[in-house]
Order: structure tokens, then C-alpha cells, then sequence
């Protein structure tokens, strides 16, 4: 059995009426990209929000630790993310911050233990 990581939440607070869905319809689309193998050419995802898609070019090989993807739900004016992840959590909030998220937080799910 493979070691998925922890889960854990990444969330943001989004102010503007309808940037939520806007951001999580993008990072859906990014985190499929992604699982998907990063194929050529990389689709429009955050450029419409006013974030260099370049700067997010990621692999699987290369820049993240999950295979499972991520998936981003809206609550609110908050952006939810659940990951199992050791290593790009940090990284995702960043994007989360890029994006225009406010009161970034990241919670480890412990789940059941033993």
C-alpha cells in the first residue's frame, strides 16, 4: 500500500462575489491538468485571474507529491481544498494567496490513527 500523506485542508477567504467559484472552477482544471500528465499546451487556468499560468507548470514527476488529485470546493466565500500531500500544502496556499485569498490556513486531517 502506498503512503498518500496526510490529508490535509488548505482554505482561503475570497471577498469579491463570485471570485470563490472562479478560483476553485481554475484550480479543479489546473489539479486535473496535472494528474492528467501535464500535457501540451497547458489550458487557460489562472491567467484569467490575474496569475502567470507559467509560474504554476507543474508535474507530477517533478513538483508535486500526490497522485491522487486535489479537489477545490466552495463554503461560502471560502475556497476548500483537500490534499493528501508531505510536501506542496505550502505551495498550494501560496497559489491561494496569488489568487487573491485572505486568512490562508492549512489544517492536518489526523484521521483514524493506528
Amino acid at each position: 500500500m502506498t503512503d498518500l500523506g496526510p490529508v490535509i485542508e488548505i482554505s482561503a477567504h475570497f471577498a469579491a462575489p463570485g471570485r470563490p467559484r472562479a478560483v476553485a472552477d481554475a484550480l479543479n482544471r489546473w489539479f486535473r491538468w496535472v494528474v492528467d500528465g501535464s500535457p501540451e499546451p497547458m489550458p487557460p487556468c489562472f491567467g484569467p485571474l490575474g496569475v502567470d499560468d507559467t509560474t504554476y507548470r507543474w508535474s507530477l514527476e517533478e513538483d508535486v507529491d500526490w497522485t491522487l488529485g486535489p479537489h477545490a470546493r466552495v463554503a461560502g466565500e471560502e475556497v476548500r481544498i483537500a490534499i493528501h500531500t508531505r510536501d506542496t500544502a505550502v505551495r498550494v496556499a501560496g497559489l491561494l494567496r496569488a489568487l487573491g485569498g485572505a486568512q490562508v490556513r492549512l489544517a492536518r486531517d489526523e484521521g483514524d490513527v493506528g
